[in-house]
């Protein structure tokens, strides 16, 4: 299982997963069906408690609004 940590190095160097962000993140906003699919499918340890935390940082990077 993977921490969010490693997670945003492979998002760093990979391509395919930036990709799948990028596409995520197209509407300038992450649903919770957006997030647990995509937390899933890359077997990342987190709990849905973090994901107010997630949004937060999402913000303040500019990824989302």
């Amino acid at each position: 299982m993977a921490t969010i940590e490693e997670l945003i190095k492979q998002y760093e160097t990979d391509p395919a997963i930036k990709a799948e962000v990028n596409e995520i993140l197209a509407d300038n906003k992450i649903t919770m069906a957006e997030f647990l699919g995509f937390v899933k499918k890359h077997d990342v340890e987190v709990s849905l408690a973090d994901f107010p935390k997630i949004i937060s940082e999402a913000k303040n990077l500019g990824l989302i609004k």
